[in-house]
C-alpha cells in the first residue's frame, strides 16, 4: 500500500508538471510570434522603387524599436519583459509583393501582428487575407480606415475625409469664393477625400471647377496639370503621391499659375519640398498633426529629443525633418504603448486594446491631440489636424488646431 501511494503522489507530481508546462506552452506556442522573451512584428514598406520616400514609415519604427530594445525591451501587460523582434520587407508599393511579403512573415517567419502598413491600395490587398488568418494589422500608414478587415486593423494618420474638412473649413473662412482644381490620386484615398471635400463645401460658395486623376506610377502629370490651369481655377488642391505631388508643386509655381495650393500631408513633407525647389514651394499650405522638428540639436521637448536620438543612434536614410520618418518613430511608439498594455499576450487581446485607445498620447503628436478609438463605433484614432503654410524655409501654423474628434466620415 505505501509503494501505490507513493506512485499516486508521483503521478500527481508529474500531472500537476505537465500542466504546468502546458500552461507555459500556450503562452508561448499557441500564438506565434510570442515567446516569454521576444514578440516578433512584421512591416512591410517601399524601401526602394519610385515611391521610396515612404519607406520611411518602416525606417521611423524600426528607429523606435531599437531604442526600446536597447533599453531593455518593453515590460508587457502580462509582467513579462520582451524584446521586439522586427522583421522588415521591401514592397516598392505594390500590393501583390505586399501580399507576398505579409504571407510569407505570417507563414514563415510566424510574426504575432504587423504594424505601419503603408498605402490605401497595399493595405486593401491583404485584408482577406489577414481576416482569414486573424491577424492584427495596427497603426496603417493609410488615410483610408476602412479597408477590407475591420476586425483586424486599425489606422494611424488622420483619415483623408478628415483632411479634407480641413482644407475645406480653412477655404470657406478664408477664401470664400474659391475656384477649386483637384489633382487627385486615383485609387480609394482620392476618393475618400473628394467625397469628404465634395460634403465639406455643400452649400458655400466654394466650386470645384475641374478634377484630374493620377497614379503614383505616372512618369509626369503635366498634361493633367495644364488641363487643371485651363479651368480657370486660382485654388489648386493636391492629393497624390509624394512624386506626383512635388510635380504638381513645381508646375504651379513655374508655370505662371501660381495658385492657392493646399497640398495634403502625403506628399508635403520636407524632402519632397526640397526635391522641386523649397521657392516653388513657398506659399503651400498643407496639414500636420506631428510637432515640427526643424533642427537636429537638443529641442528641450522630451518627445522630440528622444526621437532625434534613437534616429541618430538607428542610422536612419532620412533627413530628421521628415514627417513620413517622424510618422514611422510615432507608430512605432504606439505600437510599444499597446504591447505594454496587453495583459494577454494574444492577437485578439491585442486588437481590442488598440480598438479601445482612450485619450492615448504620443510623444511626437502636436500639443492637445491624442488618440482615441471605440470598438465597435469610432475607428479613428487621430482626428485633429494643424494647419500650415511654408514660407520658403519653414512650415508656419495658421490658427489653431483642428478638431474633429467623433466626426470623421469613411
Amino acid at each position: 500500500m505505501r509503494f501505490v501511494s507513493k506512485l499516486k503522489g508521483c503521478t500527481m507530481q508529474l500531472a500537476v508538471a505537465a500542466l504546468l508546462a502546458a500552461t507555459h506552452a500556450s503562452a508561448t506556442e499557441t500564438t506565434p510570434g510570442v515567446t516569454d522573451d521576444s514578440v516578433k512584428i512584421g512591416v512591410t514598406g517601399p524601401l526602394t522603387g519610385p515611391v521610396a520616400v515612404v519607406g520611411g514609415v518602416a525606417e521611423g519604427i524600426r528607429a523606435r524599436i531599437e531604442q526600446a530594445n536597447a533599453e531593455g525591451g518593453v515590460k508587457m501587460g502580462d509582467g513579462k519583459t520582451r524584446k521586439i523582434d522586427l522583421v522588415i520587407e521591401d514592397d516598392s508599393l505594390d500590393p501583390q509583393r505586399t501580399l507576398a511579403n505579409v504571407r510569407k512573415m505570417v507563414e514563415q517567419e510566424k510574426v504575432f501582428a504587423l504594424v505601419g502598413t503603408a498605402a490605401t491600395p497595399n493595405n486593401l490587398a491583404i485584408g482577406r487575407y489577414i481576416t482569414q488568418k486573424k491577424i492584427p494589422n495596427i497603426f496603417m500608414y493609410s488615410g483610408v480606415i476602412a479597408l477590407n478587415a475591420p476586425k483586424w486593423e486599425v489606422g494611424f494618420v488622420p483619415s483623408f475625409s478628415t483632411e479634407a474638412d480641413s482644407f475645406a473649413e480653412y477655404l470657406k473662412a478664408h477664401k470664400p469664393d474659391a475656384k477649386v482644381a483637384i489633382l487627385y490620386l486615383n485609387t480609394e484615398t482620392g476618393q475618400t477625400f473628394m467625397k469628404a471635400f465634395d460634403r465639406s463645401i455643400e452649400g458655400s460658395h466654394v466650386k470645384v471647377l475641374d478634377r484630374q486623376p493620377v497614379t503614383s506610377q505616372d512618369p509626369t502629370v503635366e498634361t493633367q496639370l495644364s488641363t487643371l490651369k485651363a479651368s480657370g481655377a486660382d485654388t489648386l488642391v493636391i492629393i497624390a503621391a509624394p512624386r506626383q505631388g512635388g510635380e504638381a508643386i513645381r508646375f504651379q509655381s513655374e508655370s505662371g499659375w501660381k495658385p492657392l495650393t493646399l497640398v495634403t500631408n502625403l506628399s508635403s513633407a520636407y524632402p519632397v519640398l526640397q526635391s522641386v525647389g523649397l521657392d516653388n514651394a513657398k506659399g503651400i499650405i498643407t496639414s500636420d498633426y506631428l510637432k515640427p522638428i526643424i533642427s537636429d540639436k537638443p529641442s528641450g521637448d522630451e518627445g522630440v529629443d528622444r526621437y532625434l536620438s534613437a534616429i541618430s543612434a538607428a542610422k536612419v536614410n532620412f533627413n530628421f525633418a521628415n514627417t513620413i520618418g517622424q510618422t514611422g518613430y510615432a507608430i512605432g511608439d504606439s505600437l510599444i504603448q499597446a504591447l505594454e498594455k496587453l495583459k494577454s499576450p494574444t492577437r485578439e487581446e491585442l486588437m481590442k486594446v488598440v480598438q479601445n485607445m482612450d485619450g492615448w498620447k504620443n510623444p511626437l503628436l502636436l500639443n492637445g491631440i491624442t488618440m482615441t478609438t471605440k470598438e465597435g463605433g469610432d475607428i479613428f484614432p487621430t482626428e485633429a489636424l494643424q494647419l500650415y503654410q511654408f514660407d520658403g524655409q519653414k512650415y508656419v501654423p495658421l490658427g489653431d488646431v483642428m478638431h474633429f474628434e467623433g466626426k470623421t466620415k469613411e
